[in-house]
């Protein structure tokens, strides 16, 4: 490690000071300076409780620090030779190999606000540095204690995997795993096959998993995914194979080498060696199959720590050592003995194993930062008018759960529509609702929308009785006749009904909602031209382009996001609790909203 001879600040000698303060805590050494101006300063801590099988009474820890922009970065490292060796919960990977550096790589969270790490409140970090380091050390010991007595991750505590060394942070495969699927696969423990995977366009290194085969290339199991998705290119390179549990070492570490993964999965009962030979034989039975690039290992996962299992979670990595129906070897004859031996051979070697990330793309797992309630999700809602207020509700409604969208326009995209629509220029000249479609089964993998390129009423049967499906009807047309063609309708059940317009330049927003078999049109009607709306002012109308004079409804990009947000909660808000409502909205000067509802 390079070192530098420089004057330490003198905050890093109050913070060494503070060090040997604290009874648990001890330092006898000099800061360090190495290249790239990181100060370090090795110590020792303390247990307060009994010493376990991987934390020892004393280790040590180096503290390290660093300017990360205009904030600086304090992380506690355990020593190379005489810090703990184990991965515990709430740790990077602790390797102690490769860098020139004095400190392995396992810095425990002390970050995270919450401390034991999910239960008590320590409050936020202080902003000023030596307190911040107090904060850290004291977060160390508590985090020391409990790895020694195994509390670091209790019953009820979100489960987390283990960190997984060298795992690419470019490649990802993704999957679809429910609740539903999990007693299923549990009754292919054991057992392994096929997987065929498409990439995702656009991407680089992403993968997402198409169908599931057994061993024999029997089709076991279809993924649903977006229409956008499916048309890509299936190629069958995967192997799968089903643990009853994650491979883990203890207490928390995930395998680095083959030999590791090799023995975990032993202590589950199982022996990968044999599998790797009868992947072998199968791939080398087909004359036309290459070998497979990527092992997916699927193992029941519960959600918090003690509870049952919720759903199958999978780990991928780079499959190597299947030897091919050619492969050779000095001083061997190439038999199919020989090749098997050789397949076998690949899980008692130190190479370390090249991970891939992989994620959960159920619908529940792809909104876990925001999704609507499950009484909208589960709606079929249909959209009528692809303009800029429908375009943009019809993508909130899609990030928000609502996957089963239909949108019916018979217009076409233009230039000037692209000042304010969601759509971009690859869709002018193309059906409205077409193009909205199509970008909408590119939001996320669980899209499902659907298109109407006519007006309505539609005069095609086949089109009535596809919207007639639909449990949610949004005019977002501001048009009367809409509205009128929407009463006369048979919709042959019960819907709920909403109209949305904006008013003149976006100042204010029509809201109407009815939960009936028919629309009430007039009702609808009566409530918009009442509203104390502003009056259109041709006056200030502009024109877009050059030919016979027709005004363009203005409107600034903002304002229809703005009304498009506050319908989509109007939307939620109807869908929840159906009935007759009504209510206008009204920009103020200042961009707050005033709600004016009507009641029945």
């Amino acid at each position: 490690m390079t070192t530098v001879v420089q004057q330490e600040p003198y905050e890093l000698q109050v913070i060494f000071d503070l060090i040997n303060a604290d009874p648990r805590t001890q330092s006898s050494n000099a800061w360090v300076l190495s290249k790239g101006k990181i100060w370090s300063l090795k110590f020792t801590a303390q247990l307060s409780v009994p010493p376990s099988h991987f934390m020892p009474d004393f280790s040590v820890w180096h503290l390290v620090l660093w300017l990360e922009g205009a904030h600086v970065r304090i992380e506690m490292y355990p020593d190379k030779t005489e810090g703990i060796s184990a991965t515990f919960q709430h740790q990077s990977y602790n390797y102690t190999e490769g860098a020139q550096r004095a400190w392995a790589t396992g810095n425990p969270c002390l970050e995270n606000t919450p401390a034991v790490f999910g239960r008590d409140q320590w409050g936020e970090e202080p902003e000023e540095l030596t307190a911040r380091v107090s904060w850290r050390l004291s977060r160390l010991l508590h985090w020391i204690d409990a790895a020694a007595l195994g509390n670091l991750a209790i019953t009820g505590d979100p489960l987390e995997l283990p960190a997984f060394f060298g795992r690419s942070p470019f490649s990802l495969i993704g999957f679809i795993e429910t609740p539903g699927d999990l007693a299923y696969w549990q009754s292919l423990t054991g057992k392994w096959g096929y997987a065929s995977s498409s990439s995702l366009p656009g991407t680089q290194g992403t993968r997402f998993i198409r169908e599931f085969f057994d061993n024999n290339e029997r089709l076991l199991r279809t993924s649903e995914w977006s229409p956008f998705m499916r048309k890509r290119t299936r190629i069958k390179d995967t192997i799968w194979f089903m643990l009853p549990a994650l491979p883990v070492i203890e207490p928390w570490q995930a395998p680095r080498t083959w030999k590791e993964l090799n023995q975990c999965i032993e202590n589950l009962g199982l022996s990968l060696p044999d599998i790797f030979a009868e992947i072998g034989r199968s791939v080398r039975k087909s004359p036309r199959r290459r070998n497979p690039g990527i092992l997916m290992l699927g193992f029941p996962l519960q959600d918090k720590v003690g509870e049952k299992s919720q759903r199958i979670q999978w780990l991928a990595l780079r499959l190597t050592g299947i030897s091919g129906r050619l492969a050779t070897r000095n001083g061997f004859r190439p038999t199919e003995r020989n090749r098997s031996a050789w397949d076998r051979e690949q899980l008692f070697s130190q190479t370390p194993i090249k991970w891939v990330r992989a994620q959960n793309w159920a619908s529940d797992q792809l909104r876990t930062r925001g999704e609507a309630g499950n009484d909208i999700r589960s709606k079929k809602i249909l959209i009528i008018g692809a303009g800029s207020l429908g375009s943009v509700i019809a993508e909130n409604l899609m990030r928000i759960g609502v996957v089963s969208l239909g949108i019916l326009d018979s217009d076409h995209v233009q230039v000037g529509n692209l000042s304010r629509h969601t759509l971009t220029m690859v869709a002018v000249g193309n059906n409205k609702a077409a193009a909205l479609v199509d970008y909408l089964n590119r939001v996320l993998p669980d899209a499902n929308a659907r298109y109407f390129d006519c007006d309505f009423p539609p005069e095609s049967e086949f089109v009535k009785s596809s919207l007639r499906k639909y449990d949610v009807i949004i005019d977002c047309t501001g048009e009367d006749n809409v509205l009128k063609s929407m009463a006369s309708f048979d919709w042959q059940s019960e819907k709920v009904f909403v109209s949305l317009a904006m008013t003149w330049r976006a100042e204010g927003l029509f809201a109407y909602s009815a939960n009936e078999t028919t629309f009430p049109a007039i009702d609808a009607i009566t409530h918009f031209r009442s509203s104390p709306s502003p009056a259109i002012d041709l006056n200030d109308a502009r024109i877009e382009g050059v030919g016979c004079w027709h005004p363009v409804f203005p409107a600034r990009a903002d304002d229809v996001n703005l009304w498009a947000a506050i319908s989509t909660k109007f939307i939620c808000r109807v869908v929840s609790t159906p009935g007759r409502v009504y209510e206008y909205f009204k920009q103020m000067p200042d961009g707050t909203i005033k709600r004016q509802p009507h009641e029945y």
